[in-house]
């Protein structure tokens, strides 16, 4: 009697302690999956910030590429001349481009991509897979890796076309361009008024055409600041009765 007691109270003890294993492997699986689900599920608002900077990097042929992201829009600048605007979609490992042909040209040549036959057309997009690796963005198509080093947004070109709002409910349209030169009107229906201007990091000067009869002696000069992490150019005294003027970006 006492040895099947005793039996039965090890089999029971053996039986608990099976049990209190599998609850105890379920309970490690179960919380392994939760782990591996929140590594794998990346929300791509955080890549899309990680994206928000200005980006440079070398095309296969050594030609400098930089992709300056700027929320909604972005522009892809090729041989520190050519400049387009572009949309952009983003999942957590893929950025699809839509541009033009020429923009795509551009793209495809970049990762040494030479298809024949191969016909982009006036709106058209081009996918690259990217992640990040010590600060660095890498993408990559057609089996081509570009790695990309973040540089600062005070580097950012500002030749390009911007708008200020008026007290007076006009706007100032200024356009820069890379040759130093630049014109600026009010909208609706002003004409152009042209000048130079100049560039010291954050410090911007503008000096306007004396022989134009749109621009009052006390404000041919133009002074003020390029604001980077804002992408504004604040300046003071554009205009009797303007105060501070600040000037944001149209990408298009």
């Amino acid at each position: 009697m006492l040895q099947t007691m005793k039996a039965i109270g090890s089999g029971l003890l053996r039986a608990v302690l099976v049990a209190a294993v599998i609850m105890t492997a379920g309970r490690r699986g179960a919380a392994h999956a939760q782990d591996s689900s929140s590594v794998l599920t990346v929300p791509s608002d955080s890549q899309e910030n990680r994206l928000l900077h200005r980006w440079v990097g070398a095309k296969v042929n050594g030609i400098p590429l930089w992709l300056d992201f700027f929320g909604d829009s972005m522009l892809v600048i090729s041989d520190n001349v050519n400049q387009f605007a572009a949309d952009y979609a983003l999942t957590p490992n893929a950025l699809v481009v839509y541009g033009d042909s020429v923009l795509m040209r551009i793209l495809a040549t970049a990762f040494n991509r030479n298809r024949e036959g191969e016909d982009f057309g006036e709106r058209s997009s081009f996918e690259i897979r990217y992640r990040f690796s010590l600060e660095r963005l890498l993408i990559e198509a057609d089996g081509v890796t570009i790695t990309m080093s973040p540089q600062s947004v005070l580097a950012r070109r500002i030749e390009a076309r911007w708008i200020a709002d008026l007290p007076d409910g006009h706007q100032l349209e200024l356009r820069l361009y890379r040759a130093g030169t630049v014109r600026y009107r009010v909208s609706p229906g002003g004409s152009w008024v042209w000048g130079d201007w100049e560039r010291n990091a954050r410090e911007i000067t503008f000096d306007w055409n004396r022989d134009s009869a749109e621009v009052p002696e006390e404000t041919l000069i133009w002074n003020g600041a390029y604001d980077a992490r804002g992408d504004q150019i604040v300046l003071e005294n554009v205009g009797v009765g303007t105060g501070t003027t600040i000037f944001r970006r149209i990408i298009r």
